[in-house]
This record gives C-alpha cells, sequence and structure tokens, in this order.
C-alpha cells in the first residue's frame, strides 16, 4: 500500500501496472525510470498535464481562427477576443511551468 502511494495509484492499479511491467520487462510503478530521477506515475501525470495544455491550446487556436473570421467578415473583432487570447496565455504558462519542472527533474 505505500508503494502504491508513493506511485499516487490505488493499490490494485499498482499491481496492475506491476504486472505489466514485469510482463514487459520495463519498469515497475514506483521505481526510478534510469536517468531522469522522476517515476513513472510521476511521468504519466505530466504527460496528462501537456495533454491538457495541448487540448486548451489546440481550442483556443479554435477560438482564434473563427475570430480571424469574423474580423476579415465585419471588420470588428468578436467581443470574446480578449477572453480566448487570456486562455491561450493561460495554457501556455501552464505548458512552460510544466516544461521547467521536467527540466528541473532531468538536472
Amino acid at each position: 500500500m505505500t508503494a502504491a502511494n508513493r506511485a499516487g495509484l490505488t493499490p490494485t492499479g499498482f499491481c496492475a501496472d506491476a504486472a505489466l511491467a514485469a510482463a514487459r520487462s520495463t519498469t515497475a510503478p514506483g521505481a526510478l525510470i534510469a536517468g531522469t530521477g522522476v517515476t513513472r506515475a510521476e511521468l504519466a501525470a505530466m504527460q496528462r498535464e501537456l495533454f491538457a495544455a495541448r487540448t486548451a491550446i489546440t481550442r483556443t487556436g479554435t477560438n482564434l481562427n473563427q475570430a480571424t473570421a469574423a474580423l476579415n467578415a465585419t471588420g470588428e473583432a468578436p467581443v470574446w477576443l480578449g477572453h480566448a487570447v487570456r486562455r491561450c496565455v493561460k495554457a501556455l504558462d501552464r505548458l512552460d511551468a510544466l516544461v521547467a519542472d521536467i527540466d528541473r527533474r532531468l538536472r
């Protein structure tokens, strides 16, 4: 249970990951990944953050494309454009923080 907690997993999830790691001859969930100082669970959490940041940036890009189309059609920016830009800045800030965290862990 302690190992599962350290890995950020339930005991069942830890056992499942450990069994898969053994079958694949890969790293166990709570073990450090060679040369990184990061556990598999920590790396998985970072991956989820990267996916979330990518999704946010993609959605914002879609909004910015719509804003550009509206600006070209009417000559005026939509009222929600400022919100879309702030969302983009927020997503990029999250991404920058995650990249900095990864860089710090790899040193």
